[in-house]
């Protein structure tokens, strides 16, 4: 709803979507557990910001807060909280991101270790042991650009959104920094599921493949 498709990190029409930082611009996407990680996770995009705060990826459509990966004061922004949205220890790193720029961002969480990591470009920016064996909160629908009930929305566009069940590793993020890039076998568990793109907003599913999700496990894109 409200979005349109833009030039990618790659300079190709049609390799993002343009959000237009407005209440009614964002893509939804239904959870009926294909987007539940559940114990350990990873959260994985580019960003391209053209306002300073709106959500990236975020659980849970309105109300009380889910697991969520945003852009706030111009930073990125990540909260792994509990499955009954209890509030975890924020993320938030100190890197200013200069607006009308590609960034390749994201955010992790360890279940075993209670470590969670936000990730710039490939590297790891900030580390914060929030509390090992948490439950997050990733039952419910996802929304990108805009939170109902919350008055920032994200001006910017983003692509290549991808999710894991698996806190990765520096190698295995720059592995899948870029689609069909990488050799997977080393990523590889025992249940693979992969759900291609689909995007229920622009009524479409035959889009470029750049928001992917990969849940149980990456796979080729």
């Amino acid at each position: 709803m409200g979005v349109h498709l833009e030039a990618g990190p790659d300079g190709k029409a049609g390799g993002s979507y343009q959000f237009e930082g407005k209440a009614d611009s964002y893509i939804e996407f239904p959870n009926n557990g294909g987007l539940d990680a559940q114990y350990s996770m990873t959260m994985l995009c580019w960003v391209y910001p053209q306002n300073l705060e709106g959500p990236i990826f975020n659980y849970k459509t309105s109300g009380q807060w889910g697991v969520h990966m945003w852009m706030v004061a111009g930073k990125l922004f990540a909260r792994f909280n509990h499955r009954n949205y209890a509030f975890t220890p924020h993320l938030l790193s100190n890197h200013l991101l200069p607006l009308n720029q590609w960034y390749y961002v994201g955010a992790s969480y360890d279940h075993n270790t209670g470590i969670a990591k936000l990730w710039l470009n490939g590297q790891q920016v900030l580390q914060l042991n929030i509390g090992a064996k948490i439950i997050l909160g990733t039952q419910d629908s996802v929304r990108m650009g805009a939170k109902g009930g919350d008055g920032r929305y994200l001006k910017g566009r983003v692509t290549d959104m991808k999710i894991y069940d698996v806190a990765l590793t520096m190698e295995q993020i720059n592995a899948v920094k870029h689609p069909n890039q990488g050799n997977f076998s080393f990523l590889s568990r025992a249940a693979l599921h992969y759900s291609s793109t689909w995007s229920p907003s622009l009524g479409a599913s035959n889009y470029p493949i750049f928001l992917s999700w990969c849940i149980h496990g990456p796979s080729y894109f």
